[in-house]
């Protein structure tokens, strides 16, 4: 992670007790079928990552922050689940090893650069990147971009 505001174990303890915890609909939605291996990068403590465990036969947090992996493993309550301290630039995967990387309110504290060529080298060919938050969303698509954010803009106009 390029920001590291996150370390602290108070702060850790706070993040897990006050953060909102995605929708089930999301994983719902981004799975299609049973998946072998999927991270959660900028998993701080765990609330997006214990989602997708009845989705995914081994599913591994990482973090950048020591603090916040120490606290997710401490809530956990998976035996499928697992945690790591990484940053989100050098991940600790082999090539093309996971079906699934997700991000929950945290890819803007990323090298965006760097990550997306560390998600290249770790997806399968055809796994799913899926990068979400909390604020409306912004899709982003290889060759169409532009005109997807035109759309987003016109639309937020009627919200």
């Amino acid at each position: 992670m390029a920001n590291r505001f996150f370390e602290g174990a108070a702060h850790a303890a706070a993040y897990a007790k006050f953060r909102p915890h995605p929708p089930l609909s999301l994983v719902e939605r981004i799975q299609a079928e049973p998946l072998k291996a999927a991270a959660d990068v900028g998993c701080g403590s765990g609330q997006s990552t214990e989602l997708l465990s009845p989705y995914v036969k081994e599913v591994t947090g990482l973090d950048v922050s020591e603090a916040q992996v120490m606290e997710a493993r401490k809530l956990n309550k998976y035996p499928n689940v697992s945690y790591k301290v990484s940053p989100a630039e050098t991940l600790p995967f082999s090539d093309k090893s996971l079906s699934l990387v997700t991000s929950c309110q945290a890819c803007h504290w990323f090298d965006m650069p760097a990550f997306y060529k560390e998600v290249d080298r770790i997806l399968v060919p055809g796994g799913i990147l899926a990068l979400y938050g909390y604020l409306f969303p912004k899709p982003i698509h290889e060759n169409s971009g532009d005109e997807l954010y035109s759309l987003i803009d016109h639309v937020s106009n009627f919200l």
